[in-house]
């Protein structure tokens, strides 16, 4: 009985040797593996990280994370409006003033001229612009980046400068000045006792016709999540392909200028702006370029010789410190 015992034991040492000793190979395989595997991805990743830094090495991180904090504090401003409404008591009625000095300046409103002959081409045309509206500022990026690479670097930081603070000085206005947009002022019923509102247009005002057309409620949900309603001055639509405009827009000037008339007829055929927020946009952005080129910019030393369009501002400028 006792040899047999030890029999046993013996034998369950020899069992357990040999799972000792198969676990050992399998774990020293599995190290090599994932050590050859580790290795032909290293390889795969400073090929990549060669290609990056060949392609995108003219860019310094530094310096597009400075360019690109007006447009964070933009939209951190923007995306904290209720909270700034209670804390600064923001006004919450909209002006209903821009139809009054529209109609003063041009003796008509050009929006409802536009929107009049309606038609699902047109309707079509003016959607583009305002869905690539979101995604403009990348695809400006991309471009210069892909196509122009080193020569861009300078303007690559000074366009994201330039669209950042255009848009917060643009946010602030519209804090401060909310106004109604032209399909709030043509739908609103007001009740004539209390003057609450009883009924008024849809955000995406013409739009809803491509929501309905497509099937889709793209306008519907783009307008129904913005936390400001009443943001019609100045157009930020319009803004932003100026701020193209005068940082070496696509291709050439006049491609940029096409741009800027193209989303302003957007803007007035939706319903959504009237021409005098188009201008108000416009001014803004001068006024931040102009600021740029003669108070403070940090990457002006950066710039080689001033551009085409640099060249024209100061121009404007001087002009107008003769007048």
């Amino acid at each position: 009985k006792q040899w047999y015992q030890r029999r046993v034991r013996g034998a369950h040492k020899v069992y357990l040797a040999n799972v000792w000793y198969s676990w050992n190979r399998f774990t020293d395989t599995i190290h090599q593996v994932l050590k050859a595997e580790w290795t032909n991805k290293q390889e795969d990743i400073n090929g990549y990280w060669c290609y990056l830094s060949d392609r995108f090495g003219f860019l310094s991180v530094k310096l597009l994370l400075l360019s690109f904090l007006p447009m964070a504090s933009y939209l951190a401003i923007f995306k904290s409006y209720s909270v700034f409404k209670d804390i600064f008591d923001l006004p919450t009625k909209p002006h209903t003033i821009l139809p009054v000095v529209e109609y003063k300046l041009f003796h008509c409103l050009p929006h409802q001229i536009l929107s009049r002959r309606w038609n699902t081409g047109f309707d079509m045309m003016a959607a583009l612009p305002y869905l690539l509206h979101f995604i403009l500022p990348l695809l400006f990026l991309v471009y210069n980046i892909t196509f122009r690479r080193r020569k861009s670097v300078p303007l690559i930081y000074q366009y994201l400068w330039c669209c950042g603070w255009t848009n917060i000085v643009a946010v602030c206005i519209q804090f401060l000045f909310p106004t109604a947009p032209p399909w709030f002022n043509d739908s609103a019923v007001f009740d004539e006792w209390t003057e609450e509102l009883i009924s008024a247009a849809p955000n995406e005002a013409a739009f809803q016709r491509i929501d309905a057309l497509l099937g889709v409620p793209w306008f519907k949900n783009l307008y129904g999540k913005s936390p400001l309603k009443f943001g019609s001055f100045p157009s930020l639509h319009v803004a932003w392909p100026t701020v193209l405009l005068v940082h070496q827009p696509w291709i050439n000037t006049k491609v940029g200028l096409l741009h800027v008339l193209w989303i302003t007829w957007a803007a007035l055929y939706s319903s959504h702006h009237y021409l005098v927020d188009a201008m108000g946009g416009i001014c803004i952005v001068i006024a931040v370029k102009l600021g740029m080129l003669h108070i403070w910019e940090p990457f002006s030393s950066y710039v080689e010789s001033p551009s085409k369009t640099e060249r024209h501002f100061t121009r404007l400028l001087s002009c107008s410190k003769a007048v």
